[in-house]
This record gives C-alpha cells, structure tokens and sequence, in this order.
C-alpha cells in the first residue's frame, strides 16, 4: 500500500494508526503528493493506494487519472476534508474504490482497505485457478486418455479384450470386476438469463468439472470427458450400489462451485466395458428427457426406461399398442402429439422403415382411427369429406415423406373436430394420477408407473398434468413425499434414512438432495430446527 499525504502528521498517522500487517497489507511507501508516488508505482508496484485530495504539484484526482491510465489494476481510495466532498464525486468515473473523510477514523479506514483486501483476495484466487486451467490446456490435461474416452463412448470399440488392453496401455486403474455407469452432464442453459458464457468462462467450466469428478473418492473411480461445449460424460467404475451416492455428491459440488443450470443424465449399471456405448446412450436419454423439469437435478435411465425402450421394434408394431396410442391421441388436444406419435412408429433412429411397413402401419393406423370414431358415433367421411379416397391414396403413397404427411393431416383434421368435449375430462385425469401418487409415494414409483395406472403414455399424461395444474407429474410426486417427509421427520425419534425409505426414496442421499431442493435444507438440519423449538 502507498500513503499520500501532503501533511507528514496525516501521513505517519494513517501508517501508524492501524495494525496493517494483521489485514495482510504492508506500507511499502509513503509520500509527500501524487508525483512523488507516480514515480514510484513502477517499482514498488502498489495494489492500493491511499491518497488525499488536495495537495501541492500533483492532486489525488490527477493520480487516480495517471494511475488509471498507466496500472488499471492499482486500486485507489481517498481521503479528504468535507469541504472537498463535491470535488470528490467529480472523480467517480475514475473507479475510486473508496472514500473517508478527514479527521481520519482509523475504523472506517480500516474497513474501507479490509473490504478492499477480501475482494483483491477473492479476485487472485479466481485468477489463480484459471491461470491453472490454461496451464493446463497448455499440456497437463491427459488428452490421449480422455480421446480413447470418448471413442469408448461413442462405440468405437466393442471387443471387451480391445478394451482392457487399450486400458491397460494407458494406465487407467480399473480395478478387476468393477461394475461401470455413465453420467450425462448437461449445461444447456445459461448461468443468467439472454448471456452465454464468455470463452474464457467456458474453459474454466471445463477445467472446474473435470478438476471435480478427477477428485471424487474412491481415487481413479470416475473419468470425466467432454463430449460437447455444454456437454460432459463421466465414466463410473465400482461398486454399482455406490453410484447413485456418487452422483449425488457430484452434482453437490458442482452446484456449490459453477453459476449455470444443469441436469445429469444416469444410465444402468453393467459388469461389462463393451456396454460402455450403450450406457452413454442411456444417460443421453436420461439428460434429455423433460418429464422431470424443474424439481430433479438427477435423472436415472431406469425411471425412464420403459418409455425410452417401447420405441424399438423391428417389425410391425402390435395392435394393441398401436391402439392404445390413437385411442390417446384421439382423446386429448394438442397437435404436437401427432408429431410424437408419427415419429415413434415412422422416424425410429437405425431402425429400417420400407415401403411395406410404412403402407401396412398406415393402413393400420387409420383403420384404428376409423374404429375410434365409429365407436363415437362419427365418420372419416363426417371428418374429412373424403373417406373412400384416403384408402387408394395409402396405396399410392410413393415415399415414407408423403406418408407421414398424409397420416399428420388426416389425424390433426380429426382432432380440429373433436373439440367438442368434456371441459372437466382433463381435470378428472389430474384428480385420478394425485390420488395414485397420494395412495403410492411411499413405493419407488416412477412416472412411468403412474402413467400406465391410467393407460397413456408418460410424456402424454405429463403433458396434460403440466397443462391443467402447472406442474410435472415427478415435480408432484416429490412434492408430496416431501410434505409427507416433513411431517414424519418432527416425530423425536424419526430417524433420515428410515423416513427415506418411508416417502419412496429407495436411496437416502437422493431423498437429501431431493429435500434440500425442496426445503431449503437438509431432512437433519429441518429435524433440528424443529428440535430448537
């Protein structure tokens, strides 16, 4: 720090007054006016500089704007008599730190540097860690390691023998009979609403993630790789009961240390490195999935298994199945489910759609649709004018494109029809699945299960849930586990991991962290709470 003062007694009083060396700070000078310490900033190189206002051959203003000009990084705060209070203010656009009036409190100065010393402190930690990460990106990172990552993940190795011995190469300790998960951690939002990270934020990102999962315990039980610039994989290996655990601490950490929104995606466990593709699959479909916006960071492939997996087929679809979702479709608003339902039975990723599926599922599409609406009383040729000719079109549909425009028109002009309908229905379908969940919460029941209850698809059910009451079905479920959780927990002898198991929650950490979300604190810092009353 530089004193300047062009009274001595000011000056030898504000290096004396406090006990400098307790903030961290040292006096390396102290000087008659602004010339005197511009000449020295070069050398001494100061962080801040406690200045006075008025002083012969050069002013603290005049300072500042030297200071500023030449060393931005020099922190100023002044000192000065009231009387040149409004001289001051006009030196605001100079970025003075700090302001105290003379006769000097020692205090108040003291808090002015103290306050100074902790953001300067806060600033170098931040730089201190990103100079780090670059240092880093220079050379330290394993990146052949984590290149043979993301070509395990991407399913550029199947033969478990390659694998272990391409594992063994690079020194990776993978311990004998280890079970293997993978994470998907998504940051597609970003840290504050309309601006995206800089570049230099994004490699610290980067840095910080991987610095944390390299950091879980047990050592060498989780690899992190980057498969995007929002995206990261995270390869578990160990005990598969310990996982969810692991995640939970995961997601734990990176919250406390990165400002951004994000979801981690979980697959299944497997004993084998050759289904490492396949666990990244699952964990993608997980983090992408939008039943559970809002209320759960974590998404496990298993809750959402059976809906992600009733998508793969290879030959034509079962009637009953292809039944149940026009019966659905017909059934409810909403022309984005025509969408869904066209891409579930025509667009199935890698599957093989000929000329044959494509004519036979249309033809057993809308006979099931005609079915549907003769039950109601109604017609193709009621709905659309044209029954006789939708059939000899099917016949000369030339392409799977064409198909699926003729499928979509037809059924949104079914459901543009169909409007005439119970305005209560909907309301009566959300009163069905809160009793499920109300009779159920304390069974590891997924979304999935509550959607079956009611025979609809868990993305259909969810989207009328979310339309009539404001909120997701998963978002509802913990909701009510947590009310019914709170209330155990102020019996004296509940105990964390019981009342866990009592709501639905199979895990006890993932009953925490779902609480804590919820609550604002932990199921033992809300039992204390109540115990403090």
């Amino acid at each position: 720090m530089f004193i300047v003062d062009d009274n001595k007694y000011e000056r030898n009083g504000i290096r004396d007054a406090v006990d400098w060396a307790r903030l961290g700070v040292e006096v390396v000078g102290t000087f008659a006016n602004g010339a005197e310490a511009l000449a020295n900033v070069e050398a001494l190189r100061p962080d801040v500089i406690v200045t006075d206002i008025a002083m012969p051959t050069m002013n603290g203003v005049v300072l500042a704007e030297r200071v500023r000009d030449r060393y931005p990084e020099v922190k100023m705060i002044f000192t000065s008599c009231h009387s040149d209070f409004e001289f001051a203010k006009s030196a605001v656009d100079l970025g003075i730190y700090g302001y105290v009036l003379k006769p000097i409190v020692s205090d108040e100065l003291e808090t002015a540097v103290r306050k100074l010393v902790a953001d300067m402190t806060e600033r170098e930690r931040g730089e201190r860690e990103r100079n780090a990460m670059l240092r880093q990106l220079e050379g330290m990172l394993p990146l052949v390691q984590e290149q043979f990552f993301k070509e395990m993940l991407l399913g550029n190795f199947r033969s478990e023998d390659e694998l272990r011995e391409r594992i063994d190469f690079l020194h990776v300790p993978v311990p004998a009979g280890a079970s293997l998960a993978v994470l998907s951690i998504n940051f597609a939002a970003p840290a504050k609403e309309g601006q995206a990270p800089s570049v230099i934020d994004s490699y610290y990102r980067s840095y910080t993630v991987k610095k944390i999962v390299s950091a879980l315990e047990p050592a060498g039980s989780a690899y992190p790789v980057q498969m995007a610039a929002d995206l990261y994989a995270v390869l578990l290996f160990g005990d598969a009961e310990s996982f969810m655990e692991t995640t939970v601490a995961l997601h734990t950490t990176v919250a406390q240390r990165i400002d951004s929104a994000f979801t981690i995606g979980m697959s299944n466990a497997s004993p084998s490195l050759a289904a490492i593709a396949e666990l990244y699959r699952q964990s993608a479909l997980a983090v992408n999935t939008t039943f559970y916006e809002g209320s759960n960071p974590i998404i496990a492939y298993a809750e959402i298994e059976d809906a992600a997996e009733r998508n793969v087929f290879g030959d034509l679809p079962g009637l009953e199945a292809v039944y149940g979702d026009v019966k659905a479709l017909l059934s409810y608003d909403g022309e984005a489910d025509v969408d869904e339902f066209l891409d579930k039975y025509l667009n199935v990723p890698g599957a093989s759609r000929n000329e044959s599926y494509v004519k036979a599922f249309a033809f057993l599409a809308l006979n099931l649709a005609s079915v549907l609406l003769m039950e109601a009383n109604k017609s193709f040729q009621e709905m659309l004018g044209e029954e006789p000719s939708i059939w000899m079109r099917v016949g000369k549909l030339e392409s799977a494109a064409e198909a699926r425009a003729l499928l979509y028109r037809t059924f949104a002009s079914i459901k543009e029809h169909l409007t005439e309908r119970n305005p209560t229905k909907h309301l009566k379908l959300v009163e069905t699945i809160r009793g499920i969940v109300r009779q159920r919460y304390n069974e590891p029941i997924t979304v999935e299960d509550i959607s079956k209850s009611v025979y609809l698809s868990g993305r259909h059910a969810n989207n009328i849930f979310k339309k009539e009451s404001g909120q997701t079905i998963f978002d509802y479920l913990v909701e009510y586990r947590i009310g019914i959780a709170k209330q155990l927990l102020k019996e004296p002898d509940s105990k964390v991991a019981v009342v866990a198991e009592q709501v639905g929650y199979v895990n006890t950490s993932y009953f925490c962290l779902a609480f804590k979300k919820n609550v604002g604190m932990t199921p033992a810092e809300y039992k204390s709470k109540l115990v403090l009353r």
